[in-house]
């Protein structure tokens, strides 16, 4: 009953973002019964299944065909990858979102199952004030209200980032004879109801993690704090992207954060749940989150199977680049990391001593084979890294940089340079030169962590690590909005008010 709830619901928005034909097929496969009627929503229970539901689908979009590191990183020049190492993807460098070479981008263009989580996050904000405070432990309705307001805040910034403007739906439906069409809104008043969703969710939200299992993979205080840092900073608003991250790097102690500085620890912070978490995507493999290797098409979305070869995993002996979906680029490795002794490059990277071309990332390297020594049954095991403090910490050095405070800037940028066993930056390097040097630093930190691609599109240093995409976030260049993707044809299908990313209209 529960997941039929949230998959209803998630079924009835897609109704209005397709065609009514399709959705009557759909439905005619679904119980005629409406488990999303008030019947469902008595108690917290209830309220609970509900939000899992919403993380569950969340977790599902951002999963499938590793869209959080394909729309993030891969652009980005972040991975090396060649027609025959993963011949879809490879288009992305060139820019080439249309797919329009080899093809194979359809399911990428298509934000459906983004909006089956946001179907639930409107069901949960419609109907969790509805029920009894008592039937919830104290504070309880307060926070997973919270975390909806969050959650659906979180999920509209993202696509917003992906396809620029994108249909703004806050009602819940419960019905499908209440579906109707929706256009695209503007991408500035889709970011000001991320900002009101927010504003909502922040005084409800708890401080700190209610336990240490939810610790990174459910929304506190904190996680709602960063989101807004990142709104600001798309926005380019460094006053109030200062604002949003001085608590949280000022009194990380207050949110249940620690900076880690043992080498160690540091080194298994991406596996998940570290004391860095801010807000992460679980994939665990000992809460039965794990990707496998045996489920068709799971393994192939985990980055893990994407950059991993022997001696780190046993399923890939690499005898030349192509051999490994996606490697490290070398040029992109060099141009970072030039400082020896880089903690970061030495746990992260791991060089084939044969072929200078095979630079793995091992970042993501946890993984446990459930046969034991037989080594046939690979689970992948590593969160998706979303926020961390680490991200913030830089994030408001950027800001503060901005806002005219370049001393205290370098301050946290060194903080984190120390911390990777290097020394201060430069004292030399001053203004935009220091700058450049600040989002550099960020791109070191954030390696393979979803951000680069964005980070470069908003700070003017997409030109270093992509020319392809030069132009695309200044208005008047033939280029502009050459970032954003397009959307594929079944989103048109009987409605008339979906129109093309304007880039794209006429070219696919």
């Amino acid at each position: 009953m529960k997941n039929l709830t949230y998959f209803l619901s998630a079924v009835l928005l897609g109704c209005m973002l397709l065609s009514s034909t399709a959705c009557k097929k759909v439905l005619e496969l679904e119980s005629k019964e409406n488990p999303s009627s008030n019947k469902f929503w008595q108690n917290e229970r209830d309220a609970r299944a509900g939000l899992m539901g919403g993380y569950s689908l969340l977790r599902e979009a951002l999963l499938d065909r590793n869209r959080y590191y394909v729309y993030g990183d891969v652009p980005a020049n972040t991975f090396r990858i060649t027609y025959y190492s993963d011949y879809a993807i490879h288009q992305l460098r060139d820019g080439s979102l249309d797919g329009s070479y080899y093809g194979g981008l359809e399911q990428l263009q298509d934000w459906s199952m983004f909006y089956k989580a946001i179907a639930q996050t409107n069901l949960l904000v419609a109907k969790i004030p509805g029920i009894p405070d008592n039937s919830f432990k104290p504070g309880y309705k307060g926070y997973y209200l919270g975390e909806s307001y969050y959650l659906r805040s979180f999920i509209y910034f993202f696509i917003s980032r992906v396809w620029g403007d994108v249909p703004l739906v806050l009602d819940p439906v419960e019905d499908v004879a209440e579906a109707k069409n929706y256009g695209r809104e503007k991408q500035a008043i889709v970011l000001k109801q991320c900002l009101d969703d927010l504003d909502k969710a922040i005084p409800i939200l708890p401080e700190q993690p209610i336990s240490a299992n939810d610790r990174g993979v459910r929304a506190t205080r904190a996680s709602a704090l960063a989101l807004k840092a990142h709104i600001y900073a798309w926005m380019k608003d460094y006053v109030k992207c200062e604002e949003a991250t001085r608590d949280i790097v000022a009194n990380p102690a207050k949110f249940g954060l620690t900076f880690i500085t043992d080498s160690l620890q540091y080194q298994k912070m991406s596996i998940g749940r570290s004391t860095e978490a801010i807000f992460e995507i679980s994939v665990n493999y000992d809460q039965n989150e794990g990707q496998d290797m045996e489920t068709p098409g799971d393994y192939k979305w985990s980055l893990g199977y994407k950059t991993l070869f022997d001696p780190y995993v046993s399923f890939r002996k690499a005898k030349k680049a192509d051999d490994v979906p996606w490697l490290v680029l070398e040029a992109t490795s060099k141009k970072l990391y030039k400082d020896s002794g880089d903690l970061r490059k030495s746990i992260w990277f791991y060089q084939d001593p044969s072929d200078k071309e095979l630079l793995m990332l091992k970042k993501y390297s946890n993984v446990i084979y459930k046969d034991g020594d037989v080594q046939k049954d690979a689970w992948f095991s590593n969160n998706i890294l979303i926020f961390r403090l680490s991200d913030i910490m830089l994030l408001r050095a950027e800001a503060l940089y901005k806002t005219s405070r370049e001393g205290d800037a370098r301050m946290l940028v060194n903080q984190i340079r120390s911390r990777a066993h290097l020394k201060e930056a430069d004292p030399t390097l001053t203004g935009e030169n220091f700058f450049r040097y600040l989002i550099y630093e960020r791109h070191r930190e954030l390696f393979a962590e979803g951000h680069a691609f964005w980070d470069e599109l908003r700070t003017g240093t997409i030109e270093d690590f992509n020319p392809t995409f030069n132009g695309s976030v200044t208005p008047g260049n033939p280029k502009f909005g050459m970032n954003y993707w397009p959307i594929p044809r079944i989103l048109f299908k009987d409605n008339l008010l979906m129109k093309q990313t304007p880039y794209w209209n006429g070219r696919i």
